[in-house]
């Protein structure tokens, strides 16, 4: 099953100029089998009809802005209500049950991939992120491999046209 795994929808995600319908249709087209939306801080989309009509698997995570950087969180039933430091966030989502991943962690700008050797309980890295530079990706697949976590993959995606990329 290919699944992209870190993508923003328009409705409840003020950065996306993509709906969850076009989401659906671009990831058809590029052969997926379902998509996650993860918008920034926020699961409201989870509540929407638009979901229940979706003849399509969609997922609903979110990426979360910790102190130490973003984190992609699957599989949680709620979120903090204020900013929490990466390793809580971590925390946060194993009390969960939650699967959670360092999203984009060596992309400039972002500084989470220094940080990983120290966190404890990150699942998994972003090693392949269709908005970073290949540096970028190949910085994250190293460190992935030498933390012994597991490598996921995702768009980034603000528009269909970069849905699975």
């Amino acid at each position: 099953m290919i699944i992209d795994l870190h993508l923003h929808e328009s409705l409840y995600s003020a950065c996306s100029w993509m709906s969850v319908q076009e989401a659906v249709a671009a990831a058809g087209k590029q052969g997926l089998d379902a998509i996650c939306i993860t918008n920034h801080d926020s699961m409201d989309i989870r509540e929407s009809y638009i979901l229940k009509t979706m003849d399509f698997p969609v997922f609903v995570g979110v990426e979360f802005f910790t102190d130490e950087g973003e984190i992609i969180a699957i599989g949680l039933d709620s979120l903090p209500e204020q900013p929490i430091s990466a390793q809580d966030f971590i925390d946060f989502v194993n009390e969960q049950n939650g699967f959670c991943f360092a999203a984009h962690p060596f992309r400039t700008g972002c500084w989470l991939g220094e940080r990983m050797p120290a966190l404890k309980g990150l699942h998994g890295v972003e090693v392949c992120n269709g908005g970073n530079l290949d540096r970028e990706n190949e910085k994250a697949w190293k460190a992935c491999r030498q933390l012994g976590l597991i490598a996921v993959g995702g768009s980034d995606a603000h528009m269909p046209k970069d849905v699975g990329r």
